[in-house]
Formats: structure tokens, C-alpha cells, sequence
């Protein structure tokens, strides 16, 4: 799995490196430097072409070191977990992978659907996902979607429309965005527009819990070890993990992930 992260970012560098080369041919033919000057606006290409380099041979590095490693796929369904260690993607498209505290592979959280025009600036600032509406999902290891949700709005507001499997709205969160880049203030609905829980988290540093309105803890947050035989080829001591209660019922653990996947994803590189 992450040799072919890796492999796949080593082409879509290599991709970018031409396509600069070309570029940079073309302006040379058609726009011939002359003086000192006109030679140094085409120093603008050095920049995309050394980092293309640099992409290229670390992702080479990367995979030699994991080519040889399979992670252990997990048998459990995302709605059948009570812990949920969540680790950002090493792929250029921004991605959050999802474990078992074991160590086992047992899914995503990964964009479904936006606007073509997006995806450049995500390849160079990630950080900038949180301004465009599109459409995420969470995938078990297989690739089947078992949740969706659709973010529009931003600056002020952010809506969040969460689907489940059978694409059947049965929620929606909305956060003030305002307030968002240093404490995450919202409300989550379920699909009768009442609400089942208001979100307050101060970032994500320590420990914290999210509690209903009878003050019941649905969710629990804090950093830790990640404790499997691959530790060290992701952060080994600042690892996000979620744990959710035990008698949550599908229907609210499904909003629930929606939720927590569409924070860590727009927060990713915060």
C-alpha cells in the first residue's frame, strides 16, 4: 500500500517535470533571452523544476524503504470499530488513512468529487482544501464507500451534508468558520434538523471528549503510540486517535465519522 503511494507521487512528480521542461523550452524558443534581465525571468522555471527533482528522488527513496512492507489489511467494517487511529497520506491528492489501534488497514477519508480546477492547488498547498466545496467519502480497504459528506460554504460558514451508504441523508453539520482557525465551534443535526451535538474543541493538542446534550461522552481524542511492527514509517508518537462509545448506535457513529473525517481532512496541514 504505501510502495504504491510512493510510486504513484514519483510519477505525477515526473509528469510535472516535463510538462515544466516544456514549458520552459517553448518560452526559450519563442521568447529568446537577450539581456541580463530577460535571463533572469527565466530563472522563474528553476523553482517547479528543483522541486519536481526533489519530489522525485525522495518518493524513489521512500518507496526502496517500503516496497518490501505489506500493511495488514483489517477484516472489521469502519461501523464496527471503537478505536480509529488517523494518519495523513503520503500521496500529493491529500488523503487520511485510517487503522486499527493494532496496526491494521481499514480504510479512508478521501475527496469523491470537485471542481477540476481544484486539484492544482491542492498538489502545491493542501492547507487550501478548507476553502472549496466538494464532496468527500470514507472508504473501507476495499474501495467501497460506506459514508459521504458535502461541504459548501466557507468564511463565514461551512455546511456539511452527511449520506450514508445508500446515499440517504441522515444529518448535517455546520461550523462557523470564523472561529475555526483556532477553536472549532459547531452543531451537528440528525436528519429532523434537531441537534444531537454541539462541537467545541480548542485545535487539536491534548486530550479532549465530545459529549452529547444528557452529557454522555460520544467521542474521545488524544495522541499516542501507534503500536505495530510498521511504527516507523509513520509518526510513532503523535498519532490521532479516536475513540468512539461502545453503544452508539450505526446511525450517529455514522455522523459521528463524517464529522471527525471532514475536521482532520480540512485541518490537514494545520
Amino acid at each position: 500500500m504505501l510502495a504504491e503511494m510512493y510510486k504513484k507521487r514519483e510519477k505525477l512528480a515526473y509528469v510535472f517535470l516535463v510538462g515544466t521542461l516544456a514549458s520552459a523550452l517553448i518560452f526559450f524558443i519563442f521568447a529568446t533571452p537577450k539581456t541580463p534581465s530577460d535571463w533572469v525571468e527565466l530563472l522563474f522555471f528553476l523553482f517547479p523544476i528543483g522541486l519536481s527533482i526533489a519530489i522525485v528522488l525522495i518518493s524513489r527513496a521512500h518507496y526502496k524503504k517500503v516496497k518490501d512492507i505489506e500493511i495488514p489489511q483489517s477484516e472489521k467494517q469502519l461501523l464496527e470499530l471503537k478505536d480509529i487511529v488517523i494518519k495523513k497520506d503520503a500521496a500529493l491528492i491529500p488523503r487520511l488513512l485510517l487503522f486499527e489501534k493494532s496496526g491494521q488497514y481499514v480504510g479512508s477519508v478521501e475527496i469523491a468529487k470537485t471542481s477540476w480546477w481544484v486539484y492544482p492547488f491542492l498538489f502545491f498547498a493542501s492547507s487550501l482544501i478548507s476553502l472549496f466545496p466538494m464532496t468527500y467519502k470514507l472508504a473501507s480497504n476495499d474501495g467501497t464507500s460506506e459514508i459521504t459528506f458535502r461541504k459548501t460554504g466557507w468564511l463565514k460558514q461551512s455546511k456539511v451534508e452527511i449520506f450514508n451508504k445508500e446515499q440517504k441523508k441522515i444529518g448535517t453539520y455546520i461550523q462557523e468558520e470564523l472561529k475555526a482557525l483556532f477553536n472549532i465551534r459547531g452543531v451537528l443535526y440528525d436528519e429532523e434538523e434537531e441537534a444531537v451535538l454541539s462541537i467545541k474543541a480548542s485545535g487539536f493538542s491534548g486530550s479532549f471528549s465530545w459529549n452529547d446534550q444528557q452529557g454522555r461522552r460520544l467521542a474521545y481524542f488524544y495522541n499516542g503510540m501507534f503500536p505495530h511492527e510498521y511504527t516507523h514509517l509513520f509518526r510513532d508518537t503523535h498519532n490521532d486517535i479516536v475513540e468512539l462509545a461502545e453503544d452508539t448506535a450505526d446511525k450517529d457513529k455514522i455522523r459521528l465519522l463524517a464529522v471527525i473525517g471532514f475536521i482532520f481532512f480540512t485541518r490537514i496541514e494545520q
